[in-house]
């Protein structure tokens, strides 16, 4: 019986390769699509990709970028954001939310998270304002809506701009509306492990603002001025060029664009995220750990599922022991990593459970077992 279970229950905290199988044919025939008509950069297949998701998320305007990192960095330069500004964001987050604030030459400001929701938390954002602060920068982690309720009435109250970081929440609901449309500008990641993923880097920028959005156009484009056709037979007729800005070489390119095709099943796979969450829910509520906590009238994409437990260490061995993946996200958080030294934060756990579209209730059920074998209780 064991071997049986070796066989079925070795599983990763994702399976990507899966979640291709399941959509073979439509993306084999897109990529074939752009490959064949060999305009691969800033061409028809992007623009028909950045209609599709402004219609999905809800905004007038989405432009692709090169990457998620990406889309925060020219979000920020877009809103005009740059030396001697503050921005409030938190620290439990990848590098590049904060490293772009960085890299316009703004000031970071951590301000703590909620303990139940891992999000940043409303009350210490507006201890912490000052005035330099120009930005708050909320991050929706792991698929779950921070409150942007409260974020928006700080922003309101303090003459303030929201940009979203909503890299892991693409889809994610706060009161039925979409997350990254709440503030004047929203950022997605559309890397492979993400909820819609691409198959390498990708981001998207979502606004409702046309000046924001053509300034996006520019600076992902090297600064060139939008509409302008650069190539090399036409330029030699004549055509001319104009340099805008500064801006970045992060073009979100035709094959990346061309896994649009996603967005059809996208809905699908996050309600397959959302059966699985809950499943999780239902086997763990016995065991004594805590589990996501999701706020009345949100409702997350469980870009991963968080537990805590009192002996993390202990726990993810014992789950490894039984070949369950599990992870720890953003050890140590980002205020107590060397890149960060120069903002003189001091220290002050929970590792992530396997859970993708695929995920089976009976590789699930062998997750609860051995989870609670490792804590120690009994159902």
């Amino acid at each position: 019986m064991r071997a049986i279970w070796d066989e079925l229950m070795q599983f990763p905290m994702t399976a990507l390769a899966e979640e291709y199988e399941s959509l073979r044919e439509p993306i084999d025939a897109a990529i074939l699509r752009v490959l064949a008509s060999g305009r691969y950069v800033l061409e028809e297949e992007l623009a028909e990709f950045e209609n599709e998701f402004a219609r999905y998320i809800g905004t007038r305007f989405a432009i692709g970028v090169g990457s998620g990192s990406s889309a925060l960095t020219i979000a920020l330069k877009a809103a005009g954001v740059g030396p001697g500004d503050e921005v409030i964001t938190a620290p439990n987050t990848d590098n590049p939310t904060a490293a772009a604030i960085e890299h316009v030459g703004s000031s970071v400001v951590f301000v703590d998270t909620e303990p139940d929701t891992f999000n940043i938390d409303p009350e210490q954002v507006e201890r912490k304002i000052t005035s330099c602060t120009r930005v708050l920068l909320p991050i929706h982690l792991f698929g779950n809506p921070a409150d942007m309720d409260a974020i928006s009435d700080i922003a309101g109250r303090n003459n303030l701009m929201v940009i979203e970081d909503s890299a892991l929440a693409a889809g994610a609901l706060h009161r039925g509306q979409k997350t990254g449309t709440f503030g004047l500008i929203g950022c997605f990641s559309l890397a492979p492990s993400k909820i819609l993923g691409a198959y390498g880097d990708a981001g998207m920028v979502v606004t409702d603002d046309e000046q924001i959005a053509d300034r996006v156009r520019v600076l992902r484009n090297y600064g060139y001025a939008p509409g302008i056709d650069l190539d090399p037979a036409n330029l030699l007729g004549g055509t001319t060029w104009e340099v805008r800005d500064h801006g970045y070489n992060s073009r979100l390119d035709a094959i990346q664009a061309a896994v649009r095709v996603k967005l059809k099943s996208l809905e699908a796979r996050i309600g397959s995220r959302r059966k699985a969450a809950a499943i999780y829910d239902r086997l763990l509520e016995p065991l004594g750990v805590s589990t996501p906590m999701a706020r009345p009238g949100m409702e997350p994409v469980y870009y991963a599922y968080n537990v805590m437990a009192e002996d993390r260490d202990l726990v993810r061995t014992a789950l490894a022991d039984d070949r369950i993946s599990t992870r720890l996200y953003y050890n140590p958080p980002l205020h107590l990593q060397p890149a960060f030294a120069h903002l003189g934060h001091g220290p002050g756990s929970f590792p992530v459970l396997p859970i993708f579209p695929q995920i089976t209730e009976q590789q699930q059920s062998w997750v609860a077992s051995s989870l609670e074998r490792a804590v120690g209780y009994r159902v």
